[in-house]
């Protein structure tokens, strides 16, 4: 097992965007630390919770902040360069893929991402939204370099713990995955603050390893009634807030499902009756499935992003085209300034 040193740093560098980041640098300086971040433009265009944007938060704070579409440019790569011995280097979501040379050159080989999952089996995108799909609610603080690869560096520290059964969507799980990676990092940060801290690094096999692609909301989260009731009530709360809602139409009409969950209390009905809505109360209808019902409380108007659920009537089918569902497969890849059409 090798090791590695850290510190004395007396800068903080993060690179990435959304609200941990925000988080993180706030404690940072109370603790003392020059703190700099290097965002993109993609992430100075998201909201961190609703109504509020990434962009006016990093304003309140006293950082100097980057904002690149290229992590190679010139302005950046000096800056970098000129603080390398002094800094602590971050990536919390970062949109730029980091070559090995860039790596070893501008942030003297020490260069950390903190993921949200089991590393080498979990490796990729999406995490949160892929933990509800697959029902996993282990959750990791964890810490490892970056080496040129995907989630593919030595891993330098780590904590393991469960996102207890109120977490239901993506809000959910990142509330509680900061609540977790705050001491978690702020015990790091802390030791190595001018002062040097040694750490054993484990290495990752790739005998083990599993790849997730990254998701995206308006492209890979169309419903499949065929599905299973259990896949299909966590397939639909992966795509709950802080996202639009899982995909489907009803009546011609595109719409998004969110608030869901799954009723046995009425049986199994017959595969020709999938997607049929036989019962309605007020707020909430009922649909059948193969082996029970989905109780939906949320239809939205994809177009207009109001509610619709009061529109909707017993005996109305809500159907995923095929076609669609194709898009599920499909490859999403984001760049710095966002999703790569």
């Amino acid at each position: 097992m090798s090791r590695i040193i850290l510190g004395p740093c007396s800068h903080l560098v993060l690179l990435g965007g959304g609200k941990f980041l925000i988080d993180i640098a706030t404690k940072a300086i109370n603790i003392g630390y020059i703190v700099e971040i290097i965002t993109s433009p993609r992430h100075m265009k998201e909201d961190i919770s609703e109504g509020i944007s990434f962009s006016s938060e990093i304003k309140k704070i006293n950082a100097y902040v980057m904002v690149t579409d290229n992590i190679e440019e010139e302005r950046i790569t000096d800056r970098l360069k000129s603080i390398n011995k002094k800094a602590f280097f971050v990536s919390l979501g970062a949109a730029w893929i980091f070559k090995d040379d860039y790596i070893s050159e501008v942030f003297d080989g020490k260069l950390f991402n903190l993921h949200g999952s089991r590393l080498p089996q979990n490796r990729g995108g999406g995490g949160f939204s892929w933990q509800i799909m697959m029902g996993n609610r282990f959750g990791f603080c964890l810490l490892h370099r970056i080496d040129g690869g995907i989630d593919t560096g030595e891993i330098v520290e780590y904590e393991e713990f469960i996102y207890p059964h109120i977490c239901r969507y993506p809000v959910d799980f990142m509330d509680y995955y900061i609540s977790k990676n705050i001491p978690f990092m702020l015990k790091i940060i802390t030791n190595i603050f001018n002062r040097e801290t040694s750490f054993n690094l484990i290495s990752q096999s790739n005998y083990f390893s599993t790849y997730w692609p990254r998701l995206d909301q308006n492209h890979g989260s169309w419903v499949d009634w065929s599905l299973s009731s259990a896949y299909i009530e966590r397939f639909i709360c992966a795509f709950d807030d802080p996202y639009k809602g899982a995909l489907t139409t009803i009546n011609g009409k595109l719409v998004r499902l969110k608030k869901v969950h799954v009723n046995y209390q009425d049986g199994a009905f017959h595969p020709h009756q999938r997607g049929i809505v036989y019962r309605k109360g007020p707020g909430w209808i009922c649909v059948a499935l193969n082996e029970s019902s989905l109780v939906v409380e949320s239809i939205i108007d994809n177009k207009t992003s109001k509610s619709c659920l009061s529109l909707i009537n017993i005996g109305d089918r809500f159907i995923t085209p095929s076609k669609d569902l194709e898009n599920n497969y499909s490859r999403v890849v984001y760049t710095p300034t966002g999703l790569k059409k």
